[in-house]
């Protein structure tokens, strides 16, 4: 029996938490190709577009083309191919008011990552002042780092390998510097990993928003350290970690 958008609705928002959204686990991954792994190969086939009628089913939509599909197809082509079908539906449901009347925050959220899943300048652009209006801090830094990211390369290099595409030497620096952060040049200065600014001082935290260990810049943490699940894990300067480089 095909799975109801309730259903859909209900497994994410309510049934998983905060941290499953964005930490790669295999368990987890497991979990949605057991519960919902047909019904997102059904979505992509577009099986399910009688969805879009309404803001409820529109939304469980979204969630198993732009969501789902990583879940299930990690480090491969398909995990991108709901990508554009989900980016219209966030459109649509911009132009219906279908957003600006849902009144819970984590919702408005994930109707609109399909927009920071673009590797359209334009599109980011525009996610980052509706993010802004709708949703949280920690959400509108993300959007900034793609923002960034864009600017700098015009696309994400971490899809590089997934699909096919040939990395670029600023590119291979970048992706290096992503997979083994704690081995960069003590000498050199850190960067904020949630809105990209160097400093000398850093604040190891995680939040609720943020389950993984990230390093925050003062300003960022001012924002942070009253957000739910607020940890703090120490302090990083880059003189220290000069000293200790020597």
């Amino acid at each position: 029996m095909e799975s109801s958008p309730n259903e859909v609705l209900r497994f994410w928002f309510e049934d998983c938490r905060p941290h499953q959204w964005f930490q790669r686990n295999s368990d987890f991954d497991a979990l949605v190709f057991k519960r919902f792994g047909e019904l997102t190969s059904s979505a992509l086939n577009g099986d399910l577009n009688h969805w879009n009628k309404n803001p409820t089913s529109a939304l469980a939509l979204v969630l198993i083309l732009d969501q789902f599909c990583r879940q299930l197809w990690r480090n491969q082509p398909t995990a991108f191919a709901g990508d554009r079908q989900a980016l219209h539906l966030t459109h649509r449901a911009l132009a219906e008011g279908w957003i600006a009347c849902e009144p819970q925050r984590v919702r408005r959220q994930f109707w609109l990552m399909p927009m920071l899943h673009s590797e359209q300048l334009q599109v980011v652009t525009e996610a980052v002042s509706l993010l802004e209006r709708w949703s949280d801090p920690a959400t509108v830094a993300v959007a900034i780092r793609k923002k960034d990211l864009l600017l700098q390369f015009g696309r994400y290099p971490q899809r590089n390998a997934a699909l096919g595409r040939l990395s670029t030497a600023r590119e291979m620096t970048f992706l290096q510097n992503r997979q083994s952060p704690g081995k960069t040049n003590p000498s050199k200065q850190q960067s904020c990993e949630r809105c990209l600014l160097s400093g000398p001082t850093f604040y190891r935290v995680k939040t609720a928003a943020l389950p993984k260990w990230t390093l925050v810049c003062p300003s960022c943490w001012s924002q942070l350290h009253k957000q739910d699940g607020y940890t703090y894990g120490g302090t990083r300067k880059a003189n220290r970690r000069a000293r200790q480089g020597r």
